[in-house]
């Protein structure tokens, strides 16, 4: 079968048609099967249905070649664009393992920058791509591990999934491989590894910077920054990126691989939740005793941490505490009807139940929103009841 016709002026307009009226998919069918495209009716159809996704995920109008699982292994703009600061430096790059482009599309456009991968349909999605946003780039069919010649500095993305739909959660499979990658930095004046955030933090060398980067409410990248792009060697970044752009970031106070751990305490006035990046990243002690010289957790291997005031608001969601009780259905409702609550939003740790359902059958019925915490506090299992700030 023929491949999508990116370049075809004609295709073009037809998506950028079909995705503005938001054309029914039995509609752009019998459209698509009358049109000179016919042979490919489902890859387009499942391409336009890409089209308002990708055009989010970078913020752009262009029309961009991918497929679902390119698309979902790109970095996306708020992501892309604090990356390509931290290669301000740099006087050329290699985009090793460049997919569709998503590393590329926000580096400087005054920055040589060469696409690498061994998917001559990836490398075509490069190329396309590239160029559809004002910077093209050149790209090179090649395996990454035995380039003849290399740019000064580089990143990579190793691929994480053998097939679409199966995501690899077996770190060891990647590939290229962390071992190979750490060889391939030693080729390079600098570079940066884009790794999933639950990798092991033991297999990362004691020279490298590592950044945990994402929002307020989540963790999406783990990066390992190789030569001169560590700024900070031997110690960890946690990065979250507010919806204005601006990145908010922690870092530890040394250089020591062992995270800094909060004393074990009572319920306090206030209990708060860390933000994924600094959970990830072992960072929340840290951020958390700058915020407040009393903070504690309520229970050990638990990431809640308590204290008698807010913590720094950037760094956790921060909930007053209105009363507690053992889990268990009867003392919760009882907790609920003592406060007036009818709208809850049920957070747990340490506990396994299924909110939704948990809630359903508490069956709140006051005037009064709240949070509903299932967690420990010393040990054992307790019903928080709090407010947010």
């Amino acid at each position: 079968m023929q491949s999508i016709p990116w370049e075809n002026a004609e295709f073009a307009r037809f998506v950028n048609e079909a995705v503005q009226k938001k054309t029914d998919v039995l509609k752009l069918a019998e459209k698509i099967s009358k049109g000179p495209f016919a042979d490919l009716r489902g890859p387009i159809l499942d391409y336009i249905a890409l089209v308002p996704k990708y055009r989010k995920k970078f913020g752009t109008d262009a029309l961009l070649a991918c497929d679902k699982l390119a698309l979902e292994q790109s970095t996306a703009a708020d992501i892309g664009i604090f990356k390509a600061r931290l290669f301000e430096k740099a006087t050329s790059i290699d985009d090793l393992c460049c997919g569709m482009g998503g590393d590329s599309f926000f580096l400087n456009k005054g920055i040589p920058v060469r696409g690498v991968d061994l998917s001559e349909e990836r490398v075509a999605m490069y190329r396309f791509n590239t160029k559809a946003l004002g910077a093209p780039r050149e790209a090179i069919l090649a395996d990454i591990r035995t380039l003849e010649k290399r740019s000064d500095y580089f990143t990579v993305d190793p691929a994480r999934r053998a097939k679409e739909g199966d995501n690899q959660r077996n770190f060891s499979e990647l590939t290229p491989t962390f071992a190979e990658v750490l060889e391939l930095s030693r080729l390079y004046k600098g570079g940066m590894a884009k790794l999933p955030p639950g990798y092991p933090t033991e297999e990362f060398p004691a020279d490298a910077e590592i950044i945990y980067l994402g929002a307020k409410n989540d963790c999406r990248e783990c990066l390992v920054l190789f030569g001169a792009l560590a700024e900070n060697p031997g110690k960890t970044r946690a990065i979250a990126i507010d919806n204005q752009g601006s990145a908010h970031s922690w870092i530890s106070e040394s250089a020591s691989s062992t995270a800094k751990e909060l004393p074990l305490g009572e319920l306090s006035a206030y209990i708060s939740e860390p933000i994924p990046v600094l959970v990830r990243s072992h960072l929340f002690a840290e951020a958390a005793l700058k915020s407040a010289p009393d903070a504690h957790l309520i229970s050990a291997g638990i990431a809640y941490a308590a204290s008698d005031c807010p913590l720094d608001s950037e760094a956790f969601h921060n909930f007053r505490v209105l009363g507690s009780a053992p889990i268990s259905t009867g003392k919760v409702k009882k907790l609920l009807k003592e406060f007036d609550v009818g709208k809850l939003t049920l957070k747990k740790r340490g506990v396994e139940i299924v909110p939704e359902a948990e809630i359903k059958r508490l069956a709140p019925k006051g005037g009064r929103e709240a949070i509903l915490f299932y967690t420990r506090v010393a040990g054992e299992k307790t019903a928080i009841l709090a407010e947010a700030l």
